[in-house]
C-alpha cells in the first residue's frame, strides 16, 4: 500500500501518481526493487539490453532497453510472475500486445516484438518515449490553453477512430496513458499507451463478468461504472473527462473512494467548465463540446470520433478566428457537419498545425481587398444597386397610381441558378476532381448549377495524400485544403529516428494501474 505525502490517502501499489492531486506516490515500505533488479544490465532473448526500469503497472513492469545490434532504444513490457499464473490476466497482457499492433495508427503506441523469459513469464516490445505524459503535463502546468487542448484530444481523438474501426475500445483512457512528444519538429505529438483492459468487439471472449468494473473511477462513463454493455462512446467520456480536466485542472467527478466517485459519474450532473473555473474565460464552443461528451446516455454524445474530430475542427477555427461568442453553433448533424467531416483514413486530413502567420496574411489581404472595393464605390457614379439573395431589403414606397389602373406588377427576386465554389490548396496546383471528372488546378473557381444534392470534391498533387470533401450546392462558398505528404507507415516503423538521449532522468512513465470495482449499486 503506497499513501501519497500531499493528501495522505492510501492507494494500491500498482498506482504511480494521486489521482485527486497528481504527485507522484513513494515506493511501498520494504520496495527494493528499484534499487535492484535481477533483469537491469541482462540481455533478454540475445537482442534486448535492459537499462533501467521506468515504471510499474497493475499487470507488469516497464523497462528501458537498447536493442544489441542495430542500437534502437525500445521500451519493454514484462508481465508479472503472479498475473503469469493468472489465465485472465496473462490473456489482458497478450491483448494488450495484440491490440495495439493491429491498430497500426500513428497516434497508438508500435509494439514490434513479443517473447517469453525462461522464467516463464511473457513480454512485449514497443516504441520508446521521450516525453511526459498529459498526467504530468496537466499537473505542471495546471491548466492548458483551450486551442492546445483541443488539437491534443484532436490527436487522441484519431488514434481511438483508429482502433475502433479495427473494433477495439481502450476502455481505461485517462491522462497517464496519453504521452505528449515533440517529435519531427511538431509538438503535442501523441501517442496512447496500455490497452491492457482494451476490448476486442470480434475476439467473442470475455475477460470481465457481468456487473465487473474495471477501470480508473475518475474517467468512467456511467455505463462502465455500473458495469453495463460498453461500446466504443466510454472512450468519448473518458476523453471528455480529459479534456475537462485540461480546461480546469480538475476533472468533472471525484470522491474520497471509488465507489463514491462512480456514484457521482452516474447521478450528479456536471458543472460547466465555465462555471467551475469562471476566471478562466473557457470559450462557449469548447464548453458545449465537453458537455456533449459527458452526457450520461451514450445516445446522447457523438455518434463517433469521427463526428467528434469534425466537432473539434470547426471549434479550432473558431478559435483561430477569435470566434468565441455564446452565440457560436457547433455543425453537428448539419451539411455543414458533413462537409467538415473526416475522410474514411483520417491520416489524410490537415491536423491544424498551419502556422498562424498563414491567417494573418489572408486577414491582412482580405482588409485591403474590402478597402480597394470600398474606395472604388465612393468614387463611381452612384447606380442601383440589385437586391442580394438572402439579405435584408428595405422595399421601396408604393408608387400612387392613376384611378382607374391596376397597380403595376412587381417583379420578384429570382435567386441566381449557379453556384460558385472557390477551391483552393496549400501548396497550390493540385488537380481538382468533381466526383471522377478533372475540373482543373487548384486555385480554380467551379461553377454549378444550384442544387441541394451533395457533391464530392477530391484534390490531388503528386507526393501527397488525396484529400475529399463532400458539400451540398446550394450556396457560394470555398474550400481551403491542406495537403500532407504521403508517408510509408511501414517505413515510419522501422527506419523511426532515434530519441534523443539525455542524461537527465527519462520522464515519468504512465501508470498502468487497473482496479476491480464492483458495481456500487446493488
Amino acid at each position: 500500500m503506497k499513501t501519497c505525502n500531499s493528501c495522505s490517502v492510501n492507494y494500491p501499489d500498482a498506482v504511480e501518481f494521486c489521482p485527486r492531486d497528481g504527485s507522484k506516490l513513494p515506493p511501498p515500505p520494504g520496495d527494493t526493487r528499484r534499487m535492484y533488479d535481477p533483469l537491469i544490465g541482462t540481455t533478454i532473448d540475445g537482442r534486448y539490453i535492459i537499462e533501467a526500469l521506468l515504471g510499474e503497472g497493475g499487470m507488469g513492469f516497464v523497462y528501458a532497453a537498447r536493442h544489441a545490434i542495430i542500437d534502437k532504444r525500445v521500451a519493454i513490457k514484462v508481465l508479472r510472475k503472479e498475473a503469469a499464473a493468472d489465465e485472465a490476466s496473462a490473456q489482458r497482457f497478450i491483448i494488450e500486445a495484440k491490440a495495439a499492433s493491429k491498430i497500426g495508427h500513428q497516434n497508438i503506441v508500435d509494439i514490434t516484438d513479443f517473447g517469453i523469459l525462461p522464467a516463464g513469464n511473457a513480454y512485449f516490445v514497443m516504441e520508446y518515449l521521450d516525453g511526459p505524459t498529459l498526467g504530468r503535463l496537466v499537473h505542471e502546468l495546471k491548466t492548458l490553453p483551450a486551442l492546445r487542448s483541443l488539437n491534443i484530444c484532436s490527436e487522441v481523438a484519431r488514434g481511438l477512430y483508429a482502433a475502433h474501426q479495427k473494433s477495439i475500445i481502450h476502455r481505461d483512457l485517462k491522462p497517464e496513458n496519453i504521452f505528449v512528444l515533440e517529435k519531427d519538429g511538431e509538438v503535442d505529438t501523441v501517442k496512447i499507451v496500455d490497452f491492457g483492459i482494451a476490448k476486442d468487439v470480434k475476439a467473442g471472449k470475455r475477460l470481465t463478468a457481468i456487473g465487473m468494473v474495471l477501470g480508473t473511477p475518475e474517467y468512467m462513463s456511467p455505463e462502465q461504472a455500473t458495469g453495463q454493455e460498453t461500446d466504443h462512446r466510454v472512450d468519448q467520456y473518458a476523453l471528455g473527462c480529459i479534456l475537462y480536466e485540461m480546461l480546469t485542472g480538475d476533472v468533472p467527478f471525484k470522491a474520497e473512494n471509488a465507489p463514491k466517485t462512480l456514484t457521482k459519474h452516474v447521478f450528479e450532473a456536471v458543472v460547466p467548465p465555465s462555471k467551475f473555473r469562471p476566471d478562466l474565460q473557457i470559450p462557449d464552443i469548447v464548453e458545449k463540446i465537453v458537455l456533449k461528451m459527458l452526457q450520461k446516455k451514450p445516445d446522447d454524445r457523438y455518434a463517433d470520433m469521427r463526428q467528434l474530430i469534425a466537432g473539434f475542427e470547426v471549434a479550432q477555427q473558431s478559435l483561430e478566428a477569435g470566434a468565441t461568442s455564446v452565440r457560436t453553433v457547433l455543425p453537428v448533424d448539419s451539411a455543414q457537419a458533413r462537409a467538415a467531416a473526416p475522410t474514411d483514413t483520417l491520416d489524410e486530413l490537415p491536423r491544424n498545425r498551419t502556422p498562424r502567420y498563414v491567417g494573418v496574411v489572408v486577414g491582412a489581404a482580405a482588409l485591403l481587398v474590402l478597402g480597394t472595393v470600398a474606395v472604388t464605390q465612393l468614387t463611381r457614379p452612384r447606380a442601383k444597386t440589385p437586391p442580394v439573395v438572402g439579405a435584408t431589403v428595405t422595399p421601396p414606397a408604393p408608387v400612387e397610381q392613376p384611378a382607374g389602373q391596376p397597380p403595376a406588377a412587381v417583379k420578384p427576386t429570382v435567386a441566381s441558378a449557379e453556384v460558385q465554389v472557390q477551391v483552393s490548396t496549400i501548396p497550390p496546383g493540385a488537380e481538382v476532381y468533381l466526383g471522377s471528372e478533372l475540373v482543373g488546378t487548384a486555385p480554380i473557381d467551379v461553377k454549378r448549377t444550384r442544387s441541394g444534392e451533395p457533391v464530392t470534391f477530391t484534390v490531388r498533387l503528386a507526393g501527397h495524400k488525396d484529400v475529399t470533401r463532400t458539400v451540398a450546392l446550394d450556396r457560394d462558398q470555398s474550400l481551403e485544403v491542406m495537403l500532407q505528404p504521403k508517408r510509408d507507415k511501414v517505413a515510419v516503423r522501422t527506419t523511426r529516428p532515434q530519441p534523443r538521449t539525455q542524461a537527465a532522468q527519462p520522464a515519468a512513465p504512465a501508470s498502468h494501474h487497473v482496479s476491480d470495482l464492483r458495481n456500487p449499486f446493488e
